[in-house]
C-alpha cells in the first residue's frame, strides 16, 4: 500500500483535479484505491458525486476520536468505477484544524487512521487543503517513507510566477516536518496542469523554470473541455471522456507512479 500526498498551498493549481482523476486511473487499471478528501472545500466529495458526510459520523470526528463506530461505515463507494472509494467530506471540516490544535501528536492522527484502511487497499490517494496548516502536515506526515510503509509527494503547480514562488513555501516547509518528526518525505514530482503554451512567455519560461528544477515533471496536462465538462458532470475524465487525449494523460501519470514507486 502507499500513500500518496497531492499538495500545494496555492489555490487554483489543479490539486483536486490531480488527485480524483490520477484515483480514478488508478481504479480502472484494476486497484483498490481510497481517495481521502481533507480538504474542508470538499471538491474532491463533489467531483465525484459524493454526498457529505453526516454529523458525528465522518472523517472529522474519527480524527478527534469522537466516532465510534465501524471505520468502514466512513467510506463511500464510486458508482462507476469499481475499485474506488472516498471518504468524504463534512461541513465540520472547516473547524477541524482548529480543534486539532490542542491535541497531542495532531501530526500522527490521520496516519494512524489511514493504518486501518491500509490492509484494504493498494493506493491511498489524499487531497490536501490549499494551505500549510495542520491538515497538511497531517498528510505529509501519512505519506512519509519508512520500513513499514511507502509514501510519496506529488505537487501539482501551473506555469505562472506566482506557482513557483508557492512551490517554493511548500518545500521548506516539507523539510521543515521531516527535520522536526526524523521522518523521510520523498518527493515524487511535479505535475504542470492547465498548461497552454499559447498563453505567451511567462507560462513557456515557467514551464522551463519546472524543467530545470531539481524535481522532476512528472506530467503536463494540458487545458481540455473534457476535464471540465467531467467536473461539471460529478465524474472523473476517464469516465466522462475515456477515450480522450486528457484520459490518457492520467492513465499515463497513475502508470508512472505505480510503475516507478518513490523517488528519493
Amino acid at each position: 500500500m502507499t500513500v500518496t500526498a497531492v499538495t500545494n498551498q496555492k489555490g487554483g493549481v489543479g490539486k483536486t483535479a490531480t488527485a480524483v482523476n490520477v484515483a480514478a486511473a488508478m481504479a480502472e487499471s484494476g486497484r483498490r484505491v481510497l481517495l481521502v478528501d481533507l480538504d474542508p472545500q470538499g471538491h474532491g466529495t463533489v467531483a465525484l458525486g459524493i454526498a457529505k458526510a453526516p454529523d458525528r459520523a465522518n472523517l472529522a470526528a474519527a480524527l478527534l476520536g469522537q466516532y465510534d463506530g465501524d471505520l468502514g461505515d466512513l467510506l463511500a463507494p464510486v458508482d462507476a468505477l469499481d475499485g474506488l472509494a472516498v471518504l468524504p467530506n463534512c461541513d465540520e471540516m472547516f473547524l477541524l484544524e482548529s480543534q486539532l490544535h490542542s491535541r497531542p501528536a495532531r501530526e500522527m492522527l490521520l496516519s494512524r487512521l489511514l493504518d486501518v484502511y491500509a490492509p484494504h487497499f493498494d493506493e491511498i490517494i489524499i487531497d490536501c487543503p490549499p494551505s500549510l496548516g495542520v491538515l497538511t502536515d497531517s498528510a505529509l506526515y501519512a505519506a512519509r517513507t519508512g520500513a513499514d510503509r511507502r509514501g510519496r509527494i506529488v505537487i501539482p503547480v501551473q506555469a505562472e510566477d506566482s506557482s513557483l514562488d508557492a512551490l517554493r513555501l511548500l518545500l521548506a516547509q516539507i523539510a521543515t516536518l521531516s527535520d522536526a518528526f526524523g521522518i523521510d518525505i520523498d518527493i515524487a514530482g511535479l505535475v504542470v496542469n492547465l498548461y497552454d503554451a499559447r498563453r505567451g512567455s511567462v507560462v513557456t519560461t515557467t514551464m522551463a523554470a519546472y524543467q530545470q528544477h531539481d524535481l522532476p515533471v512528472l506530467a503536463t496536462i494540458g487545458d481540455r473541455k473534457e476535464i471540465r465538462e467531467g467536473w461539471r458532470r460529478r465524474q472523473p475524465v476517464a469516465v466522462h471522456a475515456p477515450d480522450s487525449t486528457a484520459a490518457q494523460w492520467y492513465r499515463d501519470l497513475a502508470d508512472q507512479l505505480h510503475t516507478t514507486g518513490v523517488t528519493a
